[in-house]
C-alpha cells in the first residue's frame, strides 16, 4: 500500500505525520507483530510539499490531499470507512486545532484501488495473494502457536484472532473448519492446499457437494462487524468464484 500525503504548510512536521500514518494505519491488536511488520515493509508513506497549489476558500491554513492506493480487492466501503476518518485524525493530531479538519474540508482522502496483476515486485506482477504470502511469510514459517479465547479462532495465514460467529470467510478442509479475517488469507490457504489459483471472490459454494478432496466453502457471515485496521485492508468480496477453482 502506498500513501502520499500532498501538504501545504505543514511547518515542518512532515516526518512526524510520515511516521505515524506508517505506524498506525497499520495496527491491529490481534496481529502478530510479524505480520505487521510484513505489512509495512511492503508499504510507502510519501509526503510532497508542492511548489504551486491552487485551491479555492480560505488562503492560510494547512491543506492535505491524501491518496491511498491499495490492491482493487482491498478497496471496499469497510476500508473507506476505517482509513478516512484514522488518517484525517492522524493529521489532525499535528494542528493546533485539531477539530479544524472535521469542520473544513481541507483534508481530502482519496482510496484507489489497483486492478488485479497492476502491481508488481521481486521482478513479477504480484496478485493479492502474492502480497498476502509476502506480509505473512514470517509468521507462516515461524512456529508461533497462538490460542484463540472460546467462540474465537486463529486464522491460519496472517495469525489473527476472528470471531467464529462474524467472520468474513471459513472453509473446510479434510474434516477441519477454519475461519480468516479476510476473503483474501482464505484464497491464500485455499491456493495452498489445492495447488490451484482461486477466483478473486471467495465465499459460499454454489453448489451443494463438491467433488472429494476438494476445499468446500461455507456462507460467510453478514457484514456486520465494525472495520478494524489490518482485517479490513485485506477484505475482500465474499463470493467465491466455483469455477476458477
Amino acid at each position: 500500500m502506498t500513501i502520499e500525503l500532498f501538504v501545504r504548510g505543514a511547518n515542518g512536521h512532515s516526518g512526524a505525520i510520515a511516521d505515524r500514518l506508517l505506524h498506525e494505519v497499520f495496527a491491529e491488536e490481534s496481529a502478530p507483530a510479524s505480520v505487521l511488520e510484513g505489512m509495512r515493509a511492503l508499504s510507502h508513506v510519501i509526503v510532497r510539499e508542492p511548489a504551486v497549489w491552487a485551491t479555492g476558500g480560505e488562503d492560510g491554513p494547512p491543506r492535505y490531499l491524501v491518496r491511498v492506493t491499495v490492491p482493487e480487492s482491498w478497496n471496499s466501503s469497510q476500508l473507506g470507512a476505517y482509513l478516512v476518518p484514522k488518517v484525517t485524525d492522524i493529521i489532525a493530531s499535528f494542528e493546533q486545532d485539531p477539530d479544524r479538519l472535521r469542520r473544513e474540508p481541507h483534508c481530502v482522502v482519496q482510496l484507489v484501488g489497483l486492478a488485479e496483476h497492476g502491481l508488481g515486485t521481486l521482478g513479477r506482477v504480484t496478485t493479492d495473494t502474492d502480497i498476502t504470502r509476502l506480509m505473512t511469510e514470517a509468521y507462516r514459517s515461524s512456529a508461533e502457536h497462538r490460542e484463540a479465547p472460546p467462540g474465537h479462532a486463529v486464522d491460519p495465514v496472517c495469525g489473527m484472532t476472528v470471531d467464529l460467529a462474524r467472520a468474513p470467510a471459513t472453509l473446510e478442509h479434510e474434516g477441519s473448519t477454519y475461519a480468516f479475517c479476510s476473503a483474501v488469507c482464505g484464497r491464500v490457504f485455499a491456493e495452498e492446499r489445492s495447488g490451484q489459483e482461486v477466483g478473486s471472490r471467495f465465499g459460499p459454494s454454489s453448489v451443494d457437494e463438491p467433488p472429494p478432496n476438494r476445499l468446500k466453502t461455507l456462507p460467510a457471515a453478514p457484514e456486520t462487524a465494525s472495520p478494524t485496521s489490518l482485517s479490513t485492508l485485506v477484505s475482500g468480496s465474499v463470493e467465491l468464484d466455483q469455477d476458477s477453482r
